[in-house]
């Protein structure tokens, strides 16, 4: 009979679980919610089961119960890391796709793996729980922390957390106290465990993680390292295999630092040893990541190894022969240069702010080297419920070179319009000179933020593309009624940029945007070379309409959101409003409401707590004043920059 899996996942990952098992011959189930109705896997499996959350893990036991499950895959997040789930899951007979809940227990908190890994010889940094800090008082916190060989500035984490919840860079003891309880909250809220703890924070260190697979009985394989240290707010934006910085000799180091860890616990399935890489290149182990982790392709592509089918093949009781002998230590040579982009539903030049929105045009690149993976399609909706990743760039290439020229084209070529996203912050990353070098830490993106949020368009196309003109064009023509009555080409034309050198000021239009193919949301834009000329240069453009007033379009790999000049006129009394209203910074969930109409606040003052995609927000007074009104109370889903209280002067 065919085998039954059950994928207790969501989004891309869920897709990416679901294309192997199609291959290995599984009948595939996949769990769901009402928030998540309609997900692209939901049509894409053989059954839906549904759940009051992904975090519900008796639930999750009990549907796969019900349909007869041979085995649970849970990906990664949500309970692939949770001990009680992998048990529950085992005791109900149905075989765990991952490692042992005894695994889970010895290595999924962050502080058992820093003493497992010390017991091994491999070096860490040293680290403080918060608990043994709060219940001393605050006057003896210094003393403490400088007895344990930590000063500032700290590095707040949460134990049992991961893609940088729950952690805070905290530069003197005077915010310790804040920056622990704020951690904990959101560990709390996003893994269901609070418990946080502090460690030496490392300036500009490189993040290289180790991938082993364990075979369950103390052996197991190194397959390389993955470079992870772009970062911004502790959470990876691209990776790569292997690291520029690691060597034949540091790379079997930290390989044999990774499998003493495997061999201490007996090790079962795909695991990640997480290090931190100083300026002396002294490795030190941070965490191990029992589950599949999200950057595994560039490892797939640069190793020749599914990862996914050979966890299925170890679920099943065969060592995966694609491994090699889990008896016999080897140091893998990496084929090529792998990359991998996280495209996500947030805006770089918004501090990085999660969005939602339709995704109106979704068009995935494609070509020699290139693979998507992703959770999503055209006409689907981003929410604030989950986590902002919408899919994933992995390139190759025989080299760095033309695995970061691969992946600059891959960006370039991914259009998606109806929900802001860091697309053309990647490709400036991509671009830029220190990634081509392999220049990184995980501090570069942070300071090199500025230049990384300029637009990727030069000033001349910049201005002709924000031009009324222009943009009176594209509204007529996703509106379907042709060219605006009154010509603005032909206004156009009169003050066109001479560095366009696009055409006569009289008596021929200066561009000419049509239809390309078949979509109503693809364009071309024809600009005339020189007066005389009747050479066109053309120019590839997505467009679409966001809402009511604003029109948005990609083109030279950025993306523009702007008013519509022939709907949306802004009046002078639009502009002023909401002076004294303080809105959410995004779409999200009011999680706290911690003040009362009446009441007199301080600039600055925290006044609500808001949720979006597993990332929590303070909204402060930007100043003071008396709370004329409150909009909003805890629980609420906003929709957007919505308003939440009115502040009146004194």
């Amino acid at each position: 009979m065919t085998r039954r899996l059950v994928i207790a996942n969501r989004g891309e990952i869920a897709r990416r679980i679901l294309r192997t098992a199609r291959a290995c011959g599984y009948t595939v189930a996949v769990i769901s919610t009402v928030e998540d109705a309609q997900a692209r896997v939901r049509t894409e499996a053989d059954a839906v089961l549904e759940v009051s959350s992904f975090l519900a893990s008796e639930e999750i036991v009990q549907v796969a119960l019900v349909w007869r499950a041979d085995l649970v895959h849970p990906g990664y997040g949500f309970l692939s890391e949770n001990p009680a789930f992998a048990q529950a899951v085992e005791d109900a007979g149905i075989v765990f796709v991952g490692p042992t809940p005894e695994n889970i227990r010895a290595l999924g908190s962050k502080e058992s793996a820093k003493a497992l890994a010390r017991a091994c010889g491999v070096s860490t940094l040293e680290a403080v729980f918060a608990r043994e800090l709060l219940d001393l008082p605050r006057e003896r916190w210094s003393e403490v922390l400088a007895a344990r060989g930590l000063r500032p500035p700290f590095l707040v984490k949460a134990s049992g957390g991961a893609g940088g919840r729950g952690m805070r860079v905290v530069e003197s003891t005077t915010g310790l106290r804040a920056a622990l309880q704020g951690a904990s909250a959101e560990a709390l809220a996003t893994f269901g465990d609070g418990t946080v703890f502090l460690e030496r924070y490392l300036r500009a260190p490189r993040h290289v993680e180790i991938q082993v697979f364990g075979d369950g009985q103390g052996h197991g394989v190194f397959l390389g390292e993955r470079e992870c240290s772009l970062q911004r707010r502790h959470q990876k934006v691209l990776e790569e295999s292997p690291s520029v910085a690691v060597d034949a000799a540091l790379r079997e180091a930290m390989g044999r630092a990774a499998l003493s860890l495997v061999a201490a616990t007996a090790y079962r399935g795909a695991g990640t040893a997480e290090f931190l890489l100083d300026a002396d290149r002294q490795f030190h182990f941070l965490e191990m990541n029992t589950r599949l982790q999200v950057e595994h392709p560039v490892t797939e592509r640069v190793y020749g190894v599914d990862l996914v089918q050979a966890q299925f093949e170890l679920a099943e009781g065969r060592w995966p022969s694609v491994l090699g002998d889990p008896l016999s230590f080897t140091v893998p040579e990496p084929r090529g240069v792998a990359l991998e982009a996280r495209v996500l539903a947030e805006d770089p030049r918004g501090d990085f702010l999660p969005t939602t929105g339709t995704l109106k045009v979704y068009r995935e690149p494609s070509g020699a080297g290139v693979r998507v993976d992703s959770g999503v399609g055209e006409g689907d909706r981003v929410t604030v419920h989950f986590d902002s990743m919408i899919a994933k760039v992995i390139v190759w290439g025989a080299d760095r070179s033309q695995a970061a020229a691969r992946l600059a084209e891959a960006l370039e070529g991914f259009k998606l319009l109806g929900c802001t996203t860091n697309l053309p912050f990647l490709l400036a990353v991509s671009r830029h000179p220190d990634f081509i070098a392999g220049l990184e830490a995980t501090t570069w993106i942070a300071e090199n933020l500025a230049i990384l949020n300029e637009s990727l368009v030069a000033p001349t196309w910049q201005e002709f593309l924000t031009s009324r003109a222009f943009l009176e064009v594209l509204s007529s023509l996703l509106a379907g009624i042709g060219l605006p009555p009154d010509g603005p080409a032909s206004r156009f034309a009169a003050q066109a940029h001479p560095e366009l050198r696009i055409g006569g000021t009289q008596e021929k239009p200066a561009f000419r945007l049509r239809r390309a193919g078949d979509s109503r949301h693809h364009f071309t834009l024809q600009m005339q070379e020189g007066k005389t000329s009747g050479k066109l240069s053309e120019l590839d453009l997505w467009a679409c309409r966001r809402s009511g007033t604003e029109l948005e379009f990609a083109a030279l790999g950025e993306t523009w959101l702007l008013a519509d000049p022939l709907l949306a006129p802004v009046t002078a009394q639009a502009a002023a409003d909401g002076a004294g209203i303080v809105r959410a910074p995004m779409a999200g969930k009011v999680i706290e409401v911690n003040v009362a109409a009446g009441e007199r606040v301080t600039k600055g003052q925290v006044l609500f707590l808001v949720e979006s995609m597993k990332m929590q927000m303070e909204v402060a007074a930007p100043r003071a004043g008396r709370v004329a009104s409150i909009t909003v109370v805890p629980g609420q889903i906003l929709p957007g920059p919505t308003a939440m209280a009115v502040l009146e002067e004194e």
